[in-house]
């Protein structure tokens, strides 16, 4: 029997995936920050983006059946640009991705809420989520160029990866991002479907292990923008919005330019030299048309 088209299905669909996303990701952040008794950082980056992997793929597979686990505002503006996803619906998708991250910062930190303050009660000097070091335990929640805990946030880390560098990274690895996401997922190459969140979780896993030292790979502005309301509800002020050097245009605001600009530069590479689909239910259809299915 068939089953009735639910928009608000899809809506709850895509603020329990983004929950799961952001709350295993945050979590290991949450741990590498303030957990093994402020050795946590030896986990490594390696780490940081296999859990991120992990936490993509977990997320694609719990949303995928009911709202297709967009889970990202620049996955969204990109299929409903190049996609035909319906642009009425961007808003919706895009509140819900919102919702799920603000309540997975909320989650994080009830759950590691003692550890941090002890962290942050250990460091010397004392870490103030208000004060002018308090970004140190903030980068747990949200996204930030640079990174604060590898490369520093003041001096001499904006000489190494000034503001251009840091914007320019994301709206590249998030480019890539979409370009992969639209390569595993494309309807006119063969592939095993239920891969597809493995593999896309491997394309996150190699971009936050590689980029994070640059803007911590945000490649999601509802994972950055979510928690950073979440941020300003426990005290951490201005080092949540806008954050240290204004950073939340970087981390929130471009990953909304590199998405589209993925899903174009696919489509004139790779989409619109595919071959038509075939069968007895389809029709001719022009490249133009091609490019923008």
């Amino acid at each position: 029997m068939a089953v009735a088209e639910s928009w608000t299905k899809k809506y709850l669909a895509e603020v329990l995936g983004t929950f799961v996303l952001v709350f295993l990701g945050d979590s290991f952040v949450a741990f590498a920050v303030a957990g093994a008794g402020g050795n946590g950082f030896k986990a490594g980056l390696l780490a940081a983006g296999l859990f991120w992997g992990f936490a993509v793929t977990l997320a694609i597979y719990t949303a995928g059946a009911v709202s297709g686990a967009h889970l990202n505002p620049a996955v969204t503006l990109s299929l409903a640009w190049r996609r035909g996803f319906p642009w009425a619906k961007v808003p919706g998708y895009i509140g819900s991705q919102l919702v799920g991250a603000f309540i997975a910062a909320a989650g994080v930190s009830f759950v590691w809420n003692g550890i941090i303050v002890h962290a942050e009660q250990a460091a010397k000097p004392v870490i103030e989520r208000g004060g002018d070091n308090g970004i140190l335990t903030g980068l747990i929640y949200s996204a930030n160029w640079p990174h604060p805990g590898l490369v520093g946030y003041t001096g001499d880390a904006l000489t190494q990866v000034p503001w251009w560098r840091g914007a320019g990274t994301e709206i590249i690895i998030t480019a890539i991002l979409v370009i992969c996401i639209l390569g595993i997922v494309e309807d006119r190459v063969p592939s095993a479907a239920n891969l597809a969140p493995i593999a896309i979780g491997f394309v996150v896993a190699a971009l936050v292990g590689l980029f994070a030292p640059i803007e911590m790979a945000s490649l999601n502005p509802a994972r950055d923008l979510g928690p950073r309301i979440w941020m300003l509800l426990i005290g951490y002020g201005q080092n949540a919005i806008p954050g240290p050097n204004f950073n939340i245009w970087v981390t929130t605001l471009m990953p909304l330019v590199g998405g589209p600009l993925g899903a174009y530069v696919y489509d004139m590479f790779i989409h619109q030299h595919l071959p038509a689909p075939v069968g007895p239910d389809t029709v001719p259809v022009t490249e133009a048309a091609r490019a923008r299915a």
